[in-house]
This record gives structure tokens, C-alpha cells and sequence, in this order.
């Protein structure tokens, strides 16, 4: 797999599979937005436990998830992120940005 899905849970609770790279990650921020930031609750939270792969252009979506649940007045969190893009933070300084939950 070689695209990215991003799926609903529940309410404010989603989901992203497959991998996000420098095709799938626009794809994914363009398709998705509009039913992310304009979920009802202020609360957000995007698992990322079935995530196969990850290059830096994920570590930009979450940064700019981050801004625009910022611009929203929602907090955001992201949850079981790959040990890959765990260390792709902390290398670039942003682990104590991100709104990271780690386990």
C-alpha cells in the first residue's frame, strides 16, 4: 500500500493507515481537512498504529495538523506513532512541540 486512508472511529477520534509520503500526505491533507477541523469537538485525537510507513512529509502533516487545530481552538494529540517517526522528532527538535502520546 502505498497511499494513505485516514478513517473516522468515532467522534474526534480517527484513524491512518497505509503510509504517508510525499505523494499520499497532500492527498490526504486536501481530502480531509474540512472533516477534520469542522468535527464538533474541541478534543481531536489520530491514531497512527496501522501506519506501515512514514517519510518526513508525515512529520510535516502532523505539524500541520498541529497549526490548524491551533488556529481552531481544538486540541489535538497523536497516539501510537511508529518508532520511526518518533525519532524523526526528536532529531528534528519537535518531540516537546507535538502534541505526542507516547506510550
Amino acid at each position: 500500500m502505498d497511499s494513505a486512508q485516514f478513517e473516522t472511529i468515532s467522534a474526534g477520534h480517527f484513524r491512518i493507515k497505509g503510509e504517508l509520503n510525499f505523494q499520499s500526505v497532500p492527498e490526504l491533507w486536501l481530502q480531509n481537512k474540512e472533516e477534520l477541523f469542522n468535527e464538533q469537538d474541541r478534543i481531536l485525537e489520530i491514531d497512527f498504529s496501522q501506519l506501515n510507513r512514514s517519510d518526513s512529509s508525515g512529520l510535516a502533516l502532523l505539524l500541520e495538523w498541529y497549526r490548524e487545530a491551533e488556529q481552531k481552538g481544538k486540541k489535538i494529540t497523536f497516539i501510537n506513532l511508529p518508532e520511526q517517526m518518533i525519532h524523526m522528532a526528536e532529531v528534528c527538535g519537535l518531540d516537546d512541540v507535538l502534541p505526542l502520546k507516547i506510550n
